[in-house]
């Protein structure tokens, strides 16, 4: 059965509060709809696009063209059949791990060929009319744990409360109610199921690690630091050729100094000589 509120605690004037946000029920859903429709109307009276002119106007713009969409379809169609595969198993877990893997590169390449038209949907008066309705429901679903009582007194009071403690997490609770977000969401994908299940990567932030010691390691099993630089098996930083770098990022050699090229002295010898 799904969550009907979500509970927090949050400090109010030097003391401990509980926070409970309700799943909201049919009487709250309906009038988040007029809101919906009042926001939706008003956008489209100012202008604003409409989800259907999006692909419009990325092409017009030379932003998407049907090569991007080949790209977006084959990179679906990857993460499709590699989650397939995963799911049926019955093959080496070294073919496995490269299946995560790939699927982790696929989905960080479809997030950056799809983050234009993400952003464009941002200023659409479908995302304009959804953020009032979602507003609506986190100030008129927001209430004091012991007493029930609304925390905030509407929308307008809930955006206003800049800095407040329980505002953050009360809209964080309410997608968690109306929209099924989690914060553990990236440890749910597939790949990363897998890439868990088996000890490829850590729990508390999907790092992948060499399975046979641990070590933090990048996508190409190369070793690296917390910091995701290159180090060799020392822990010592380096570049793509192995060769030893500062903390700075320099290369770790010994200088000596440059030869003049009239003299065939460094500039040390020639001063000395003078």
């Amino acid at each position: 059965m799904a969550d009907n509120k979500k509970t927090f605690e949050v400090e109010l004037d030097g003391k401990k509060v509980e926070i409970a946000v309700l799943r909201p029920n049919h009487k709250v859903m309906q009038q988040a709809s007029l809101v919906y429709n009042r926001e939706f109307r008003k956008a489209v009276e100012a202008g604003l696009l409409v989800r259907q002119k999006i692909e419009q106007v990325l092409r017009e713009q030379n932003l998407w063209d049907d090569t991007k969409q080949k790209k977006y379809e084959e990179l679906l169609k990857s993460l499709l059949n590699g989650e397939k595969k995963l799911a049926a198993g019955g093959i080496k877990l070294s073919e496995g791990r490269a299946i995560a893997i790939q699927m982790r590169k696929d989905r960080l390449e479809l997030r950056l060929l799809t983050a234009e038209r993400n952003e464009l949907d941002q200023h659409t008066a479908e995302a304009q009319a959804e953020q009032a309705r979602f507003n609506y429901l986190v100030a008129a679903c927001t209430v004091y744990g012991d007493t029930g009582k609304p925390y905030f007194k509407d929308a307008d009071d809930y955006l206003s409360r800049e800095g407040d403690p329980v505002v953050l997490p009360a809209a964080q609770n309410m997608g968690k109610l109306i929209y099924g977000l989690e914060d553990d969401y990236e440890h749910k994908l597939p790949e990363n199921k897998f890439l868990l299940k088996y000890g490829f990567c850590r729990e508390k932030d999907l790092h992948l690690v060499r399975k046979s010691d641990g070590r933090l390691i990048d996508m190409e099993g190369r070793l690296v630091d917390e910091k995701g630089r290159l180090v060799n098996e020392e822990g010592q930083l380096i570049d793509t050729e192995g060769n030893l770098l500062t903390e700075n990022g320099e290369y770790k050699v010994e200088f000596t100094e440059f030869i003049d090229d009239v003299s065939q002295t460094t500039p040390a010898e020639a001063e000395a000589e003078a």
